[in-house]
C-alpha cells in the first residue's frame, strides 16, 4: 500500500476548524495568524471563518478600538444593503471582554469605560451584529457601580437576536445588596440567566474589594434558584467577603438541575445539612465540582457509595477530600487539594484510596502551608513513609514538611500517571532529590512551582524573591543569606533548565501565584528546548493545569 504524505494546505477546511478548537485560547490567535501566513489556501479558511470564531478582548484600550471597527463595519454593510459583505463581527461564536486592571477606585472615567463598551455589544447585538453568539463573558476587576448593561429587556433581547446563545459569564461585579443591577426583587439576579437562555452561569463577586463600603446589612443576596433555565449545564458563584454568607444555600439545595455538570462555589456556606444527601443523589451528571473557601464539609453530611458517579475534577480542602475520596478516587482525572497543612495531601492521597493509588489521575495540584507544634485536628500533617512504604509520624517538635524529594515520591506512588503537577509551598531540597523523585512520573510534562505570592505563603525556591522578573516584590533575600539553602537558582532559567535535566520528560516550567488559576498572568513561564544533552528555554505565556478543564482554554 501506497501511503501519500499530505499537508495541511490539503486538509479540507472541516478539518482545519476542529484542530484549531483544540488550541489553547491563550496562544489561539497568534498561532492561527502564524499558519495563515504560510498559505493562500489556509489564510483564506483561517481568515475570517476560524480565527474570528473565538475573540478575546483585554483592557479598555485593546477592546474599544476593535468594537468600533465591528460597528463600523456592520453600519455600512446595513446602509449598503450588501449581503455579500459579512462582518467580521458574524463569524464571532465566544466573545470575552476583560476590564482594565490598572483602574481606581477614585478613576470614575476608566472604571465606566467598560460600561460603555458593553452599551456597544448591546448595540451590536440589537442590530444583528453577532447572529452567531454562543457565549459572552463580561469581566470588570474593578469597581464599578453602573447596572450591566441597562436592564433585563437586554438579556431578552440576546436570546432574540442570537438564536445558538447558551453561555453567560459574568465575573468581577461588585455583589452589592442595594445595586441596580441585581434588584431587590423576587427573582434577582436568576432572571437574567433565564432571560437570555443561557445553559452555562459565572458569577464571580470582586475579590479586591471583598468588603464593600456601602454594604450596609445582611440582606438576601436575590439568587432565585427556582427560577433558573432547566437545562442548566455550569452554575459558577464565586462569591466574595461577608455577604457570601447571605446566599442562601437551602434554596440552592432545593432546586433540581438535570443537567448539571459544572458546579463551582465559594463563600456559600451550608447552615442546614439535611438536605445535601439528596441535593448529589438528584445531580449524578456532575463531572467537574469545585469548593473554595468558605464551602464547609457539611455540603456532603451523609454523602456514600454511589453519588457523584461521573465526577472527573476536584477542588476542596483536605477536610472535604476526606469524605470524597474513598468514594471517587478511581474516576478522578483532575484533582486539586488546597489548604492543606505539612504532609496531608500525601497522608490522603496514599491512605484514603483503595491501594493508596488513584489511576486515573492525570492532573495534580497541592497548596500546602508548613509549620510546627500544629495541632492534630489537622489529621495525617505528621504523616510520612519510606520507599518500601514503611509509614513513620514526625516528631513533634519537628513536623513540618516541605515539597522534598520524599514528600513527591509519595506522591508519584499515589497517582503514577501524573502529567501535570502544580506545588505551591516551600522546597528546601537538593535539586538532584526533588528531579529524582520527578523522575518516578513517567507521563510529567507540565510542572508548575510557587512564585513570591505575599509575605505568607512563600515561593518554592526561595531565592527566586531576587529573579529579575519578580523585582516588583517587596521582599527580597540577602546574597548571603541565600548559602544556607540547599539550592538557590539565581534566574528562573537557571531554575527551569536544572529541573528539565533532571527530569527529562519535562515540556513546560511555570511559575505561579495562585492555586487552581488556569491563566496565570503575573507567572513565569518556559517551554524547554532540548538538544541532545544541551537544554534550553523559550519564555511561553504562563498557563496552569488544564487537563480535564480544557473547556476553560
Amino acid at each position: 500500500m501506497m501511503w501519500t504524505r499530505v499537508g495541511l494546505g490539503n486538509f479540507p477546511s472541516e478539518l482545519i476548524s476542529v484542530v484549531a478548537a483544540q488550541l489553547p485560547w491563550h496562544n489561539r490567535a497568534p498561532t492561527l495568524l502564524s499558519l495563515a501566513l504560510t498559505s493562500h489556501y489556509l489564510c483564506n479558511v483561517i481568515i475570517p471563518h476560524i480565527l474570528f470564531t473565538h475573540v478575546r478582548l483585554v483592557g479598555e484600550d485593546e477592546a474599544a478600538p476593535v468594537v468600533a471597527d465591528f460597528i463600523d463595519a456592520m453600519t455600512r454593510t446595513l446602509i449598503r444593503n450588501d449581503s455579500t459583505m459579512i462582518p467580521y463581527s458574524h463569524y464571532i461564536q465566544h466573545l470575552y471582554i476583560h476590564g482594565n486592571s490598572t483602574a481606581s477606585d477614585d478613576d470614575d472615567e476608566l472604571k465606566h469605560e467598560l460600561t460603555l463598551l458593553e452599551l456597544q455589544i448591546q448595540r451590536m447585538i440589537d442590530f444583528d451584529g453577532l447572529p452567531n453568539l454562543v457565549s459572552l463573558t463580561i469581566h470588570r476587576d474593578y469597581r464599578s457601580d453602573a447596572p450591566l448593561s441597562n436592564g433585563f429587556w437586554f438579556w431578552n433581547d440576546i436570546r432574540k437576536h442570537c438564536p445558538n446563545f447558551q453561555g453567560l459569564h459574568v465575573t468581577g461585579l461588585m455583589q452589592d445588596h442595594d445595586s441596580e443591577w441585581i434588584p431587590s426583587t423576587p427573582v434577582g439576579i436568576a432572571k437574567i440567566i433565564r432571560l437570555a437562555g443561557s445553559d452555562s452561569f459565572t458569577f464571580k463577586g470582586n475579590e479586591k474589594h471583598s468588603t464593600p463600603r456601602h454594604v450596609t446589612g445582611p440582606g438576601p443576596f436575590n439568587f432565585n434558584f427556582s427560577k433558573l433555565p432547566v437545562n442548566l449545564h455550569t452554575l459558577e458563584l464565586r462569591m466574595s467577603g461577608r455577604e457570601g454568607h447571605s446566599v442562601d444555600a437551602k434554596r440552592l439545595l432545593s432546586t433540581i438541575m438535570p443537567d448539571l455538570h459544572v458546579l463551582i462555589l465559594n463563600w456559600v456556606e451550608v447552615v442546614d445539612p439535611s438536605m445535601t444527601k439528596e441535593f448529589w443523589k438528584k445531580h449524578p451528571h456532575l463531572e467537574r465540582l469545585e469548593l473554595w473557601r468558605h464551602v464547609s464539609d457539611r455540603w456532603f453530611d451523609g454523602f456514600e457509595a454511589g453519588m457523584l458517579p461521573n465526577l472527573t475534577v476536584l477542588k476542596c480542602d483536605s477536610v472535604s477530600a476526606r469524605i470524597l475520596l474513598p468514594h471517587i478516587a478511581e474516576s478522578l482525572v483532575n484533582l486539586c487539594l488546597w489548604g492543606t497543612y505539612n504532609a496531608q495531601a500525601p497522608y490522603l492521597l496514599r491512605t484514603v484510596p483503595k491501594g493508596g493509588i488513584l489511576p486515573a489521575l492525570r492532573s495534580l495540584g497541592i497548596q500546602r502551608d508548613t509549620g510546627n507544634w500544629l495541632s492534630d485536628d489537622y489529621e495525617g500533617h505528621r504523616w510520612q513513609e519510606d520507599e518500601n512504604g514503611t509509614v513513620t509520624e514526625a516528631p513533634w517538635r519537628n513536623e513540618a514538611r516541605q515539597f522534598d524529594g520524599n514528600y513527591i515520591m509519595s506522591i508519584a506512588k499515589a497517582a503514577p500517571n501524573l502529567e501535570e503537577l502544580e506545588l505551591m509551598g516551600t522546597s528546601d531540597d537538593a535539586i538532584d532529590s526533588i528531579t529524582s523523585a520527578l523522575c518516578r512520573l513517567p507521563k510529567l510534562s507540565h510542572l508548575i512551582l510557587s512564585g513570591p505570592i505575599d509575605g505568607l505563603n512563600m515561593p518554592f525556591f526561595e531565592s527566586c524573591r531576587n529573579w529579575m522578573e519578580y523585582a516588583y516584590f517587596r521582599f527580597t533575600i540577602p546574597a548571603e543569606a541565600l548559602e544556607k539553602y540547599a539550592y538557590a537558582p539565581l534566574s528562573f532559567d537557571q531554575a527551569a533548565c536544572d529541573l528539565a535535566r533532571g527530569c527529562p520528560t519535562l515540556e513546560t516550567v511555570t511559575f505561579g501565584d495562585m492555586i487552581g488559576d488556569l491563566r496565570i498572568e503575573p507567572g513565569v513561564s518556559g517551554r524547554i528546548l532540548r538538544d541532545g544533552t544541551d537544554v534550553k528555554v523559550r519564555r511561553i505565556k504562563a498557563w496552569g493545569r488544564s487537563i480535564g478543564i480544557e473547556e476553560d482554554w
